[in-house]
């Protein structure tokens, strides 16, 4: 029998799972692996944008193929605390949600999960999938199906309530 969560237990486990993929060093890690290592404050700032907006994303369609309506909007409705707690400003926000993540929601809920990587490298380094070296594409595509994998099979294993 599946284990089953209310509305605020379902977006508190999908905030957890946003957390466990979007660690700084973790997703540092995964750059130095991709040869992305940024050079600068500023271009680790996009980095870890633009992977915030890939997890975020990847947690949001989990969700909708797996949850009940109410819990995809209450942890839309958790966006901006989540991304407050990340350091982001209230226009920051907004940014975030109307530029990176809606770049990452498209693909998804189009069921075009494969685009995601050329997603990821247009806006992080304006080059085109084809344009990169094989390691790189390799590695961030990798760990993009591996971590959307994860979420879609945790939370596959919980019945959602709708109160």
């Amino acid at each position: 029998m599946k284990k089953q969560l209310s509305v605020a237990r379902a977006v508190e486990a999908a905030g957890i799972l946003f957390e466990l993929n979007t660690g700084r060093q973790g997703v540092l890690d995964m750059a130095a692996r991709a040869e992305l290592t940024p050079g600068s404050p500023d271009e680790e700032k996009k980095l870890l944008r633009e992977w915030y907006a890939f997890v975020h994303a990847a947690v949001l369609y989990a969700l909708m193929v797996q949850a009940p309506n109410i819990v995809v909007v209450e942890y839309l409705r958790s966006t901006q605390t989540m991304l407050t707690a990340l350091g982001f400003s209230p226009d920051e926000a907004t940014l975030f949600v109307d530029d990176a993540f809606r770049a990452y929601v498209d693909p998804l809920v189009r069921t075009r999960t494969e685009e995601c990587p050329a997603v990821f490298f247009r806006r992080l380094l304006g080059k085109e999938v084809q344009d990169l070296p094989a390691r790189q594409l390799a590695v961030i595509s990798g760990v993009m199906a591996m971590i959307l994998a994860a979420v879609l099979d945790k939370l596959e294993q919980y019945e959602f309530l709708t109160c």
